[in-house]
């Protein structure tokens, strides 16, 4: 989730009691038509909504959270702009400058500039250069960034309501869902498309829909088995993984690693064993 400056002073001004479009121009020196513009950008992202030129903002936790902050420290929008929001959310723990850019993808030299930023407000520690949120004295700004990241992983306006994410950015999403829709058919459900035959009990989909790879395909299933942690979905990944292994050999994750111990005859806690994947290999011809 991205805001800019000027998104983030228009809540500001509503967490201060300003809700009509021409009032948040006033205060902010703006035409109305771009506060209006603004308004419909932060109804896209979920934070507001606008009704014969006044602006609502939305009852979830997080944006309570942050309007609240924003009433009280409006100087926190420095920060949070940009990239702010997601760089911060990844150091609710500590973790260092290649550790924040492999997970989250922002530059390198942004990350230091964001961090210097940051710095200059004790808006982070660092420690043996590995930096983190600075809890302590913005307890709300954490707060905030905690119930963020929990509603951006079970809300998504692309998906069906009730759908259960595993996977999303800006560009895609893979979910599952006990109803049909308009989208490419992913994971386990999935599978047949490449030998083997399942009857799982929903549908696993990806957005935007289009065509998807073997490994695409695979690597969503990874997704799902991954926050579900059920050793049904190791077995069936490790049938997949069996019957394609060749093709996968660049593909790194946990699970694939704990399969290969499995299947050098080591038992891994929460795993099935490899008497198990031997016995539902036989049924595949695998």
């Amino acid at each position: 989730m991205r805001f800019s400056k000027t998104e983030l002073r228009v809540l500001w001004q509503t967490a201060i009691g300003k809700r009509q479009v021409s009032q948040i121009a006033l205060a902010l020196n703006k035409d109305q038509s771009q506060i209006y513009r603004i308004i419909k950008t932060l109804e896209k992202k979920g934070f507001a909504t606008l009704e014969k030129g006044i602006i609502t903002p939305l009852e979830n936790t997080h944006v309570s959270i942050l309007l609240q902050e924003l009433s009280r420290r409006p100087n926190i929008a420095d920060n949070l702009s940009g990239c702010g929001i997601k760089l911060f959310t990844a150091i609710l723990e500590p973790k260092s400058v290649f550790q924040i850019t492999k997970e989250t993808g922002i530059k390198r030299s942004t990350v230091f500039y964001k961090l210097k930023e940051a710095a200059r407000n004790s808006f982070i520690n660092v420690s043996e250069k590995r930096y983190f949120l600075n809890g302590k004295i913005w307890p709300k700004v954490k707060e905030f960034l905690i119930e963020s990241k929990k509603y951006g992983e079970t809300n998504d306006k692309r998906i069906p309501p009730g759908a259960v994410i595993y996977y999303k950015n800006e560009k895609e999403v893979v979910f599952s869902t006990k109803t049909e829709c308009d989208a490419s058919l992913t994971g386990f459900s999935a599978y047949e498309q490449f030998g083997i035959k399942l009857l799982p009990v929903d549908y696993m989909y990806y957005l935007p829909k289009r065509t998807l790879t073997k490994q695409e395909v695979f690597l969503h299933s990874l997704y799902r088995a991954e926050k579900e942690g059920d050793a049904r979905d190791f077995i069936l990944i490790a049938l997949f993984y069996l019957k394609h292994k060749k093709e996968f050999k660049g593909v790194r994750h946990g699970i694939i690693d704990n399969i290969n111990k499995v299947l050098q005859g080591e038992k891994v806690m929460y795993y099935p064993t490899l008497a198990e994947i031997k016995e539902r290999a036989e049924v595949y011809d695998i």
